[in-house]
């Protein structure tokens, strides 16, 4: 399996359980369970899951294109890396919560601190779940352009090559420069 082959593999598991997690597995939990507390036992133990491919896939891509020397693939896929970790402690930090109330966090009071502490977590965690859905959709965007062979942007070619100055006095752009 070539490293190209390998690559784009993890990016589309990475972006593709990230977004079904979050766009299916979890609302349909939440619809078909008989409470909230059974669907959050179910979603815990699906989250509990892709927290390994969350730290694993990004760690392998940086690895990957670590030996390409490909900065901005590396930068994305890094900061990913800080949103899993963030979400792990974020979602540690909601399973303590639910263990230390005697109730389900549905039950109690929406004034609760312990409720809003909840709610606030929770948050913190979808935000951090959809920031490495992101982030992976990105890296996996910018592998593609660099296996396609995609012509690098104007700003890098006018920083790595400057413009020259055709006979007539104007200046010609360097991707241009292939027709003179």
């Amino acid at each position: 399996m070539t490293t190209q082959v390998l690559t784009r593999f993890i990016h589309a598991l990475w972006l593709g359980s990230g977004a079904f997690l979050m766009l299916i597995a979890a609302p349909a939990a939440f619809r078909a369970a008989p409470n909230s507390t059974a669907a959050a036992n179910v979603v815990g133990a699906m989250l509990g899951r892709w927290h390994y491919l969350a730290i694993a896939a990004p760690l392998v891509l940086l690895i990957l294109d670590w030996r390409r020397a490909r900065t901005h693939v590396l930068v994305v896929v890094f900061i990913a890396l800080l949103f899993a970790a963030a979400q792990i402690g974020a979602d540690m930090r909601i399973r303590s919560i639910r263990q230390s109330s005697d109730v389900p966090i549905s039950s109690l009071s929406r004034q609760d601190p312990l409720r809003r502490q909840f709610g606030m977590m929770h948050g913190i965690s979808s935000l951090l779940l959809l920031a490495q859905v992101l982030c992976a959709g990105v890296a996996l965007a910018m592998d593609n352009d660099a296996y396609r062979g995609a012509r690098p942007s104007a700003i890098s070619l006018q920083e790595s090559e400057p413009a020259t100055e055709s006979s007539a006095g104007a200046t010609v752009d360097p991707s241009l420069r292939s027709g003179l």
